[in-house]
Parts: C-alpha cells; sequence; structure tokens
C-alpha cells in the first residue's frame, strides 16, 4: 500500500511539472501575441487587435482548464 501511495505522489508529480511547463510555454506565446499586436497598434494597424483579444481568452481557458485539473488532482490524493 505504501508504495502504491509513492508511485501515485511520482506520477501527481511528474503530471505538475508537465502542466507547468506548458504554462511556461502558454505564458510565452502570450507575451509575444501581446508584443505583436502592440507593436501593430504602434505602426497604425489595427486589425491584430481583435485575433489577439480572441487568442488570449483561448489561453486563458486553457489556463482555468488546467487549474481545475490541478485541483481535482490534489483533491483525489
Amino acid at each position: 500500500m505504501k508504495r502504491t501511495n509513492l508511485l501515485r505522489q511520482r506520477q501527481q508529480s511528474t503530471v505538475f511539472v508537465a502542466l507547468l511547463l506548458f504554462n511556461l510555454l502558454l505564458i510565452l506565446i502570450q507575451l509575444w501575441l501581446f508584443v505583436s499586436v502592440l507593436e501593430n497598434l504602434i505602426a497604425g494597424d489595427s486589425q491584430m487587435a481583435v485575433p489577439g483579444a480572441l487568442t488570449s481568452l483561448v489561453i486563458l481557458c486553457v489556463n482555468i482548464w488546467m487549474l481545475r485539473g490541478i485541483l481535482y488532482i490534489d483533491k483525489g490524493s
């Protein structure tokens, strides 16, 4: 029984680290998107504002989904 708990904790730790790395990737994409939209706005082109906002909302939804998954994993142990 103790061994299975140890294996489960290791697996949860691995999943948590993978989600953190994926979150880091999403943050970098968000930052790149913000900079590119800001550069376009400074240049006088506002076409990228709406797609940038929609993409930001999608990234926010993915982050909320991952947070719910982490809370579910934490609640289950």
